[in-house]
């Protein structure tokens, strides 16, 4: 089976990552790969080349689309040849599925006896994008939206709550299926506190209880809602230290360094920025912290969970279905119910905090493991149109 990949960018995020793990995951079967990003490549770019797969830049920028470009991605899939063009997020999906039907037009003509391109769409966001919030993303999926029933021959969400507000948003319902993201269990796994290299990093002691949270910096992970929370925190734990990784989390992000210092929690709170040793330093974290608004099924908490950390997040999009009864949930927007939980569980003995790790390890492992999201993905490519 080959399979060109098309995705808006290579940047670090849920999406990226999923694509990254996924490849990984099927290469082991022999499906070959080629990756197609529209506007960046960055470190997933290099991760996924790193397995020796083909990764292409096609260029596009911000503004009106190229129509060259669009002419220039038709030529590389007319001459890949793909049984399956995958695309990732929205505007993969319009631009990328709008090339993949004209090179299925031009491959039929060709080859009248070849085998039918299919195409899948894939949702990474569990809000539709309204247009009065964000009128180009707004408008990029509104299309997808009307195109939806035409276009593509499957639409794979990743999570309940994403399929529900993108029917909700105008797309076709005969054509989605939920296909939940896939964590590797064997990168993401838990270290020993004596060799920890994120207390290494920080300069702390292997006793200093750490709570951890990891993403971009995007007004949907309400990184305001994780310092108020950690501001009332601090002074109940004084010796607890509060690390943020990601894209944007780093000192020269003035608005959170603001923020983090009116709280009064600068001496004990780190930026630590994007790291490609996630799977390293995630082990290190006695908490992890979720404080989003807004999220499909996410990343972050699942790769936490594999690690043995137990977690505590809002309750938004698929992650109470993700946590269980392995973690604890609260409201999202709500910093005194956030500090409450992150108290509850930095007060339980080391030995109850563990068990709630291992038994999140065992949930990864059981019902989200990435071998599993990629036999899911190979019966959707498979599978019959539904018209």
């Amino acid at each position: 089976m080959r399979i060109v990949h098309i995705i808006s960018g290579l940047s670090v995020g849920g999406a990226e990552m999923m694509l990254y793990r996924m490849i990984q995951s099927a290469q082991k079967d022999g499906t070959e790969h080629t990756v197609i990003s529209l506007s960046s490549v960055d470190m997933i770019g290099d991760r996924i080349r790193s397995l020796g797969v083909d990764v292409r830049l096609l260029g596009m920028q911000r503004g009106l689309p190229n129509p060259f470009l669009i002419l220039k991605l038709i030529r590389w899939l007319v001459d890949l040849r793909p049984d399956i063009v995958q695309t990732w997020m929205y505007h993969a999906d319009l631009f990328g599925g709008v090339a993949a039907c004209l090179t299925r037009a031009i491959l039929k003509w060709r080859i009248p006896s070849g085998n039918r391109l299919r195409l899948v769409w894939g949702v990474h966001q569990t809000e539709f994008p309204a247009i009065s919030n964000n009128r180009k993303l707004g408008a990029v999926a509104k299309c997808c939206a009307l195109l939806s029933s035409r276009v593509p021959d499957t639409i794979v969400c990743c999570a309940e709550a994403a399929m529900r507000t993108h029917i909700g948003g105008g797309y076709c319902r005969r054509r989605m299926q939920v296909i939940y993201n896939g964590f590797d269990v064997d990168l993401f796994k838990p270290g020993r506190r004596d060799e920890d290299p994120l207390r290494k990093l920080l300069s702390l002691d292997m006793h200093t209880p750490i709570v951890g949270i990891v993403g971009r910096d995007d007004p949907a992970k309400d990184y305001g809602n994780f310092v108020a929370a950690i501001a009332k925190v601090s002074p109940q734990w004084p010796g607890c230290h509060f690390v943020m990784i990601g894209k944007g989390l780093d000192e020269n992000n003035t608005a959170l360094r603001s923020l983090i210092e009116q709280a009064g929690v600068a001496r004990v709170c780190h930026l630590v920025g994007p790291r490609s040793d996630l799977h390293d330093l995630i082990p290190g974290f006695d908490l992890f912290c979720l404080s989003s608004r807004s999220e499909g099924l996410p990343t972050v908490v699942g790769e936490a969970m594999a690690c043995g950390v137990p977690c505590v997040a809002t309750d938004v999009g698929d992650t109470r279905l993700l946590v269980g009864e392995t973690g604890r949930l609260v409201e999202k927007s709500d910093p005194d119910a956030l500090a409450t939980a992150l108290l509850s569980m930095l007060g339980l003995p080391a030995e109850r905090r563990q068990r709630l790790g291992l038994l999140a390890r065992e949930r990864i492992e059981t019902h989200f493991s990435i071998t599993a999201s990629w036999l899911q993905y190979k019966r959707a490519y498979t599978s019959e149109t539904q018209t």
